[in-house]
């Protein structure tokens, strides 16, 4: 073998293994604009929907999240009746609904039997609303389009919107996270030394923001699962709340890169593949702290 014809090798192997990773994981984001784009607001996504996800779930309230997510979809048919598919009016009709359904569900919080059957109620009705008055004005394609969201198609004016929204959230919850985090744990406590502060309230209409952000890019079906999986695979780590939500902020963002690169490598709707990537983070959670918890309980013995 002539001198250097290894290295050579070596090297021209070692070249072609970068260009092929740089065409797996960056190239679909240095060569299409709606690739950027749907990057950006997913991950802004993610940074909201850790803190408020994390939250949600101390809370027991991930039926209720799911509730509310689907409470968007009158609101939003009311905002598609009136300018067509306007993200800023489907917005603002799905902002208007989540609250309004927040508001009567809160009727049913006395008595656990009536809540139970209020929230289904809730969800039945505003589900077959919203789809019944899409249908009304626009087509199956738009009603395809308002359930299962375009994360693709989102344009500059959505990106600015879910990163304001993202923005208020976060900002909002820096502000009031030692009474959030206490009500997550103790909410009679809170209610005591709080002065009948609305902070349960507070949140129920940040989760309701959320869900609206989170409305334009996976629609009302799956809006919920970018809100809630990464922030329950953090929960399995058993980590105290400011970790826990950095955790879930890191496998939102996880997911939404993983599942954009599968949407565009395997020709995979783009909202489904993000939301599987996160039910697969959550999987790998439960299984791997479930193992350790098994290890150690092994040792102690």
């Amino acid at each position: 073998m002539l001198p250097g014809l290894g290295r050579d090798r070596d090297g021209i192997a070692g070249a072609g293994r970068m260009t092929s990773l740089h065409t797996l994981l960056l190239a679909p984001f240095e060569t299409l604009a709606f690739m950027r784009s749907a990057l950006v607001a997913c991950l802004a996504l993610a940074l909201a929907n850790g803190a408020v996800g994390t939250l949600l779930v101390l809370r027991h309230m991930s039926v209720e999240g799911d509730v509310l997510g689907h409470a968007v979809m009158p609101g939003a048919a009311i905002g598609f009746l009136y300018a067509g598919p306007s993200p800023t009016w489907l917005s603002l009709g799905g902002l208007g609904s989540g609250l309004a359904v927040a508001a009567l569900a809160g009727i049913f919080a006395a008595e656990r039997a009536r809540k139970d059957a209020g929230l289904v109620a809730f969800y039945l009705i505003a589900l077959s609303l919203g789809v019944v008055l899409v249908i009304w004005r626009g087509s199956n394609v738009d009603v395809v389009r308002v359930l299962f969201g375009t994360v693709l198609a989102i344009d500059h004016g959505a990106v600015l919107q879910i990163a304001a929204a993202s923005t208020v959230i976060v900002l909002t919850i820096a502000a009031l996270y030692r009474p959030l985090a206490v009500g997550a744990f103790d909410p009679s406590f809170l209610r005591v030394v709080s002065r009948r502060a609305p902070y349960d309230a507070v949140f129920v209409a940040l989760v309701v923001l959320a869900l609206v952000a989170s409305f334009q890019a996976f629609g009302t079906l799956l809006a919920v699962g970018p809100l809630l999986l990464p922030a329950a695979a953090a929960r399995c780590w058993g980590l105290r709340v400011a970790p826990s939500m950095a955790l879930a902020t890191v496998f939102g963002c996880i997911a939404s890169v993983s599942g954009l690169l599968a949407s565009y490598h395997a020709n995979l709707p783009s909202g489904p593949a993000i939301v599987l990537a996160g039910g697969i983070i959550y999987l790998v959670s439960v299984i791997i702290t479930g193992t350790l918890h098994r290890l150690i309980g092994e040792e102690v013995k």
